[in-house]
């Protein structure tokens, strides 16, 4: 099966998926006014594989059938297929301003390394290699989108969560000839009401050794249909006002609130040819470093930044000029700064894919320097960004009106009143209306948030980045110089 278009997206999700929001079961999210909106713009990302002008970029030849598959999917081969993925890439994220953190790129990436890396499932608590190859080839074929869980639930976050509440973390309770059963949560399944799979890999960087508990119970990775018996997801509630005055008023959570999940396994069955680790809690650590999954999460993260961070300078520039605030040199200061939060991101792609490697797979991946140098930074500058669009904007943020104002009884004290000296009344109210969604609203909130978190505990990925990085060399130039002054 080829590329899909969004139109059969749409359909697939409509599976009697168990999603609650609000209190009560969704009946379809293609409809729904808290899903709608997300879900369509999903579709309209699948339908640009099909644009005659994209779809060279956005597609390669699968190699089981010869038909244009998503090339988010391939299996780098050179440099080249690496660079031409992001080119892909970066259409789906200028086409949403960088703000879908899980577009379908982001789990492709995950599963084409997993693939890549097959030969590191063959463990000997199970084989699970053939497994995430078949399941690689399923994915690019039939063009699935993917979320994924990986994270314990937040219970008693002292100790190790199964320690405490090992009722609650999802755990094997029993296996049979044809799979085994998995009770508990996981969080957090961003883009669960989009989805058509969901991934489970291991959530433990390191289960502690003095307990009596078996923790292999806790150590798996497979991957089920949403719509599985058993499989439930309890959704925040939306961040788009559902009933805003007008569709101008939070343009950007109109389309691109993703959702995220709680997921309960409720005796939830894993046919063994959709599991690929089993009770192998020693590897837990060691699958996403041996399969190179940092490089192409990191990368594909990199070129998003870039779309999210071009876009919001171009807002803090619009808001600048519309009101001539751009001509004053303390103004110009911040805009030279939001400038330079999107070349940051910018240069981080260039300097990632100058690096390109080759794995130990035979794969290739980006270089992981410029990286983590992006990992590290990209969180604090991106709320940098919003902060200058809140400083500059100021009073205009906090009093701006619905656009539903500019046809209301009093259109014409809006049209006198909410002008500025560059914008009629009417792109005034959007231009703001679009600042306050991307910077101060309870979408740009979770943005944020998200940014801050989605790769771990920022605390814990500085660390590691320190503790890996080579300052033996650096500390040891300081003593050399210190020597020659004799």
């Amino acid at each position: 099966m080829p590329i899909r278009t969004g139109a059969d997206y749409l359909q697939s999700l409509r599976d009697d998926r168990h999603l609650s929001i609000d209190g009560e079961r969704v009946k379809d999210v293609t409809t729904d006014p808290r899903f709608t909106g997300a879900a369509h713009t999903m579709a309209e990302l699948l339908d640009l594989q099909h644009e005659p002008d994209l779809t060279d970029i956005m597609t390669f030849a699968s190699p089981a059938t010869g038909d244009k598959v998503g090339i988010t999917h391939i299996i780098p081969q050179s440099k080249q297929d690496v660079l031409d993925r992001n080119k892909a890439i970066q259409v789906w994220m200028d086409y949403s301003c960088g703000m879908l953190g899980r577009s379908p790129d982001y789990k492709n990436m995950f599963i084409s390394c997993y693939a890549a890396g097959a030969d590191n499932f063959k463990r000997d608590s199970f084989d699970g290699s053939d497994n995430i190859r078949n399941y690689h080839n399923y994915v690019r074929e039939n063009d699935q989108v993917i979320t994924h869980v990986l994270v314990n639930p937040q219970v008693d976050r002292s100790r190790p969560a199964h320690l405490e509440t090992s009722d609650i973390v999802a755990h094997i309770t029993k296996e049979t000839d044809a799979g085994f059963h998995i009770k508990g949560a996981r969080m957090v399944a961003t883009l669960c009401g989009m989805a058509n799979e969901l991934l489970v890999m291991p959530a433990a960087s390191r289960w502690p050794t003095d307990t009596k508990i078996d923790t292999t119970a806790y150590s798996f990775g497979f991957a089920i249909p949403l719509n599985t018996p058993g499989l439930r997801f309890i959704c925040r509630p939306p961040v788009a006002h559902t009933e805003a005055g007008s569709p101008a008023d939070y343009p950007l959570a109109a389309k691109y609130d993703e959702s995220d999940g709680l997921v309960i396994f409720d005796d939830v069955f894993v046919p063994w040819e959709r599991v690929f680790l089993y009770r192998d809690p020693d590897y837990d650590i060691m699958v996403n470093e041996e399969c190179f999954i940092a490089p192409s999460m990191l990368m594909q993260s990199v070129v998003r930044s870039e779309a999210k961070t071009k876009f919001m300078m171009a807002l803090t520039l619009a808001i600048a000029r519309s009101s001539k605030i751009d001509q004053h040199v303390p103004v110009q200061v911040q805009l030279a700064e939001t400038i330079a939060i999107a070349e940051f991101s910018r240069i981080c792609r260039i300097a990632a894919e100058a690096e390109c490697w080759q794995t130990s797979n035979g794969s290739w991946a980006a270089g992981i320097r410029p990286l983590m140098v992006w990992q590290n930074m990209f969180w604090k500058m991106y709320n940098r960004q919003c902060e200058i669009i809140n400083t500059l904007a100021a009073g205009g943020l906090v009093a701006v009106p619905s656009f539903a104002e500019v046809a209301g009884e009093l259109k014409d004290n809006v049209e006198t009143y909410f002008q500025s000296a560059n914008l009629d009344s009417p792109t005034r109210i959007k231009l703001l209306r679009l600042a306050y969604d991307a910077s101060l609203s309870s979408f740009a909130g979770r943005q944020r948030l998200y940014e801050q978190f989605y790769t771990g505990d920022p605390m814990r990925t500085q660390s590691r980045y320190f503790s890996t990085y080579n300052t033996d060399e650096h500390i040891d130039r300081i003593h050399k110089m210190l020597d020659e002054l004799g």
